[in-house]
């Protein structure tokens, strides 16, 4: 298991630049900032309220299961490039494209709608002040869960680097359930001291 190599730099990259043209977007469009009100009020504001109502266990399990989603994804796809017979065979070259391709759209995704056109909303809708109290209650566990979930992420393009053909994907992921269970714990204590701590 090692998470902080190549293949997280690279995604972790890929991230950066996301949040630059997430923040860019929302800063120069009118139109993308309506969109993202809609899409934070549907995707966040409207599910954390009524996990609140159940409860802060109940709260803590949404945010922890919502990180999941890119998590499970990125140890799914390259399973079922693995698992499919391709006919004819599947060249390494392709396999490499379709992996790295993951690992790195889905980082600037994440960079892009999590974290840099979010941040911008709040800037513009409710000011600099807010947006100041807003990274002060999150310093701890925001960048922890940025942490698990790139390493995971990056986890297809990682495997694309030590794997010759298709059928070396399982063996491969599977040298890598150590990751994936220490990235799941450190994503349920990341979402326990956003909720009980509000750090």
């Amino acid at each position: 298991m090692k998470p902080i190599d190549a293949a997280f730099g690279a995604t972790l990259a890929a991230f950066c630049l996301g949040s630059l043209a997430g923040a860019f977007a929302t800063a120069v469009s009118t139109s993308f900032r309506g969109f993202m009100l809609l899409l934070i009020n549907w995707r966040i504001i409207a599910p954390v309220q009524s996990a609140s109502e159940l409860g802060k266990l109940a709260l803590m399990t949404l945010i922890f299961l919502n990180n999941c989603v890119p998590v499970a994804l990125s140890f799914i796809y390259p399973l079922m490039l693995g698992k499919i017979r391709w006919t004819p065979p599947m060249r390494k070259a392709t396999m490499d494209r379709l992996l790295t391709a993951f690992s790195l759209l889905t980082g600037g995704l994440l960079g892009f709608f999590n974290l840099g056109a979010t941040l911008m909303l709040v800037e513009t809708i409710r000011g600099p002040a807010v947006l100041v109290a807003l990274m002060r209650t999150s310093f701890v566990h925001a960048p922890l869960e940025f942490l698990f979930v790139l390493a995971c992420v990056a986890e297809p393009l990682r495997v694309s680097r030590r794997t010759q053909n298709v059928v070396d994907i399982t063996k491969s992921l599977r040298s890598d359930t150590t990751l994936l269970a220490v990235c799941l714990i450190g994503l349920v204590a990341s979402a326990a001291i956003e909720v009980f701590a509000a750090l």
